[in-house]
């Protein structure tokens, strides 16, 4: 893909412009989002239920008015499994297939514009055929030799508009059947400027050559389709629900998500058409090379310009305009004929908008597949993986070229920091567009978490860069293509697992949903014991647990572990720390040099000995944490529960600690590469660290200062290991973040000390076959390490997550009382989806009940058991069914629904019991019990008909039920 050649100038073709990536991602987004937003469209007008699809969530007590925070959605988390039974039972799912209808309409109409666009530019009418206008045929010739000169396989269809007045010509079609289209003042050039003919031509003939025009008209196609099948359907339908709405008493937690309903298609038209208008210039730029390259004079390009804008507003408008043109200016395209770096450098606006439709890839992706029958536990990985593998083809690629080109030229290589910033701000866009945490308002409830995403994008960008440095300085033989797929393969990874995160443990931390007094509660429920009156560590691990609960999985493992296992290889090869040029004739052996210090990684021992030297600060740190559990060791029988938790917690910090530390010392020092020097040295460092955990962990109780668990002295494996396995995942997580934070730390020391003078960076010292043979038995044990601990700690996560017990839930606040018009839909939909139901079995079982006390009393009072035992049984089948469904989300009315339950409960196990023991005594009770049951449930039925009364709602049943 690459060659190793330098120059101060290399040619544009040495590395791809990554612009069918472009393309691609725009293609990507549009077929996204015309499912997603369709979806929505035909949700509004599917309601099956009377509450637009939320009927089953006001019956749990979801209150849209109270934000997006818990307080809105305790009922339907408290109540999960009731929730789910009713959207079984009442929601419309589509089938499988329906979530492919409408991206697959929108490719099909794609197919038949991109059929028929050229036939309608080629119509007659409009143009009309070369022979009509070349009758000495001088024009095909010269066409027909341009054509050969550019290397195209046959000669293009040529067609003239009369019409057209400007020197220039245009192609279009597709690139195996493309139409060249002359303009009349280009004809009446040809006489008078041949050359700038041959430039014109050339320049169409380079599209041709180059695949511009299959790819330009494929997305042309694609987003004519869109606008004509999704955009406009649904802004028309924005349209027509505003009035409706104005009306909805939900219109106040609405107006946030319609306001972004109605930016998202603003934002994709503005988004669409900046990234198309960018890769067209960059596809100019690439034809008039060509042309050049073909023997086009470049004084063709020699057009005058328009004198710059006066004043910084009207300079500011001019750059503005220029964003959205096509064509790059004349200038600019003169400039590229020399130097072509322009093409190569990581430009602002298409990492903006590439992390923008990256964002709204994953978002859209997930929620329309949610929404449909496609949702499983892959549901995540699946539509993070699509939008990472179209952002890592468009940011990654464009990383790459920007550090190949500067290594073959001679330059500084890019940090990848600007990049990253523009990248991650890009995200940032994209998520708040999405009504993904943020729908009842106007902002999430932690806007600051939005800074995650921005410094995702940066480390993304921080470590390809880097990474594409080493790997593309260290890789044998002229084609970088291996490489290339390493990096890239590695990164698309980085961002898969963030997307994946983010839309599941990012969009509850930034929405709020994650509490740490809740948190901080849950600890002390799941591990009683004497330790939590240590107060201080359990606030600090209800604040970081449940941020790395999410990031414990597999897929995030996985990352993790290529963060510094793909730089790691990079030392086993024969050039990371010299180069070898062919002997001299004579020579007996190859002649070494240092390589270039700006390019090559330092010495692998220096990292060694960082990592060595920070494991033994971990085992020293570890053991410090254990002689400070030892002063308050709880007696024998309490050694359990939360005091086993906070001394691996304690031992967790001591690793991280120690290991961000090491990453810090690690990056000042290392003048190249310092995030993966970080990384290296700070998981190297944990994985020591973890070592002595476990030896010390395995021998607790031989040392009496710092016992913790144990009381005697024994060598016990078995029992640490699990203990260790436990924080395995979270340490090398932390330990990742700790590196980065450091590397971060450092990097603003050294910006702040710049004015000082550079330190020259000394080459490393020459290679041996002894040195590269310790270099890569140290690699391979710290990537069978590496490798091992995150296997270990991917399959203990994975069963852990899938045998999470169902107590353990996140405390959620009490469920305060909606506004009157609120309550009196949650009356409605709680009696409609299953209230009414309950309360009409009961009416009708109460009455066999009642009838089955006439026929006793006409018996003179003797009571079959036959009779009566089947009444109560089906007594208490309902009152199983009504612990099942929602409580009545009322406040008032809720506390005498459970008692109501509680008195039909005791009352038929104790009518069951009175004739199994012959106990007239105990069925009386339990008929005074269903009698007070009857009066509790005309309360509750009171309570609701006064709530949808008050809400100017109907009664809630037709009247009361009598025993």
């Amino acid at each position: 893909m690459v060659t190793a050649e330098t120059g101060s100038r290399i040619d544009e073709r040495a590395i791809s412009a990554g612009t069918t990536m472009r393309f691609a991602l725009l293609v990507i987004l549009l077929l996204v989002s015309s499912g997603s937003m369709m979806s929505a469209v035909a949700g509004a007008k599917d309601n099956p239920d009377g509450f637009a699809g939320f009927g089953c969530q006001f019956a749990a007590g979801v209150d849209p008015t109270q934000g997006d925070g818990a307080v809105s959605y305790a009922g339907a988390i408290a109540h999960n499994d009731a929730l789910q039974a009713c959207l079984d039972r009442y929601a419309s799912r589509p089938p499988w297939w329906a979530d492919l209808v409408w991206p697959g309409l929108v490719l099909v109409a794609a197919g038949v514009l991109f059929w028929v666009l050229p036939a309608w530019k080629a119509r007659r009418g409009r143009v009309v055929a070369l022979e009509t206008v070349d009758h000495d045929g001088g024009i095909r010739r010269a066409v027909a030799e341009l054509a050969a000169t550019a290397g195209l396989a046959q000669v293009p269809r040529v067609v003239i508009d009369p019409t057209a007045a400007s020197a220039s010509a245009v192609v279009f079609g597709r690139t195996r059947r493309p139409t060249v289209c002359l303009h009349a003042g280009l004809l009446a050039r040809r006489s008078r400027d041949p050359e700038g003919f041959r430039a014109v031509l050339l320049h169409e003939f380079a599209h041709i050559r180059n695949g511009d025009v299959t790819l330009t008209y494929v997305t042309v196609a694609v987003w004519r389709a869109f606008v004509l099948l999704v955009l406009l359907p649904y802004l028309v339908w924005c349209a027509a629900v505003i009035p409706t709405s104005l009306q909805d008493p939900l219109w106040t937690a609405e107006q946030p998500f319609a306001a972004r309903a109605f930016v998202l298609p603003i934002f994709m038209i503005v988004l669409v058409y900046l990234a198309r208008s960018d890769v067209l210039r960059s596809r100019e730029v690439y034809a008039d090379l060509a042309a050049v390259r073909w023997g086009a004079d470049p004084r063709g390009w020699a057009v005058p310009a328009a004198a710059p804008a006066g004043g910084k507003g009207r300079r500011l408008l001019a750059s503005f305009i220029e964003l959205w043109r096509t064509h790059p200016r004349w200038d600019l395209r003169r400039d590229a004929l020399t130097d072509p770096a322009a093409l190569f450098g990581v430009q602002a606006l298409p990492m903006f908008l590439t992390g923008a439709a990256a964002a709204m890839i994953s978002a859209q992706a997930t929620h329309y597949l949610a929404a449909g029958a496609l949702i499983s536990p892959w549901t995540h990985p699946a539509t993070a993986l699509l939008a990472a593998v179209a952002a890592t083809g468009v940011a990654g690629i464009a990383l790459w070229r920007a550090v190949a080109h500067a290594v073959l030229t001679g330059r500084r290589a890019p940090s990848g920091v600007r990049a990253g910033l523009w990248l991650g701000a890009g995200m940032a866009a994209g998520v708040l567009d999405m009504n993904e945490f943020a729908v009842a308002e106007w902002l999430p409830a932690r806007p600051q978490v939005l800074l995650l995403v921005v410094c995702a994008g940066l480390v993304f960008a921080g470590w390809t860069t880097q990474c594409a440095h080493l790997w593309f300085t260290v890789w044998p033989g002229r084609t970088k293509l291996p490489a290339v797929l390493l990096v890239m393969a590695a990164a698309c990874l980085l961002l898969t697992a963030w997307f994946s995160w983010w839309q599941s443990g990012g969009v509850d931390l930034a929405s709020g949903w994650i509490s740490t007094e809740a948190e901080r509660r849950t600890l002390e429920n799941i591990f009683p014991g004497p330790a939590a009156d240590h107060r201080t560590m359990l606030y600090v691990s209800a604040v970081v647990f449940p941020g790395l609960a999410g990031l414990q999985r597999p897929l995030v493992l996985a990352a993790v572990a290529t963060l510094w296992l793909v730089p790691l290889p990079a030392w086993m090869t024969g050039s990371v720390t010299a180069l070898r040029r062919r002997p001299a004739r004579g020579a007996s052996d190859d002649l070494v040099e240092p390589a270039p210090p700006s390019t090559a990684p330092p010495p692998l021992r220096r990292v060694l000995l960082s990592a060595a030297l920070g494991g033994v600060v971990c085992w020293v740190a570890v053991a410090a944490t254990k002689a400070y559990l030892h002063t308050w060791q709880p007696p024998l029988g309490q050694r359990g529960g939360l005091y086993t938790f906070l001394s691996q917690a304690w031992a967790m910090v001591a690793v991280v600690t120690v290991a961000t530390a090491a990453a810090g010392v690690a990056s000042a020092w290392a003048r190249r590469y310092p995030l993966l020097i970080a990384l290296i040295t700070a998981e190297a460092t944990a994985l020591a660290g973890l070592a002595g955990h476990f030896v010390l962990l395995s021998a607790d109780g031989c040392i009496p200062p710092l016992r913790t668990l144990a009381s005697r002295c024994y060598w016990l494996p078995t029992g640490a290991w699990p203990l260790v396995r436990m924080v395995l995942g979270p340490v090398l997580v932390s330990t990742a973040i700790g590196a980065v934070v450091a590397v971060a730390a450092v990097s603003a020391i050294r910006r702040l000390r710049r004015a000082r003078a550079a330190s020259p960076v000394p080459a490393p010292p020459h290679g041996s076959r002894r040195g590269r043979l310790a270099r890569r038995v140290a690699v391979s044990v710290l990537c069978a390490a590496a490798v091992g601990t995150t296997t270990v700690a991917a399959r203990y996560e994975s069963r852990s997550t899938s045998q999470t017990p169902d107590k353990y839930h996140v405390a959620l606040p009490a469920q305060v009382a909606a506004p009157a018009p609120i309550a009196a839909m949650q009356a409605t939909a709680w009696l409609k989806f299953g209230g009414r139901d309950l309360i009409l079995r009961y009416a009708a079982t109460d009455a066999a009940l009642s009838k089955a006390l006439l026929q006793a009393a006409d018996a003179h009072g003797r009571l079959e058991s036959s009779v009566f035992k089947p009444v109560c049984a089906k007594f208490g089948r309902i009152m199983q069914d009504a612990t099942r469904y929602f409580p009545v989300p009322d406040p008032q009315a809720a506390p005498l629904w459970r008692t109501f339950i509680e008195r039909t409960q005791s009352g038929s196990r104790g009518c069951a019991l009175a004739f199994d023991q012959g106990d007239n005594h105990r069925f009386m009770a339990s008929m005074q019990q269903f009698h007070e049951a009857d009066v509790t449930l005309r309360s509750v039925q009171v309570r609701l008909d006064e709530v949808r009364l008050a809400g100017a709602g109907a009664p809630a049943t037709g009247g009361a039920v009598e025993p």
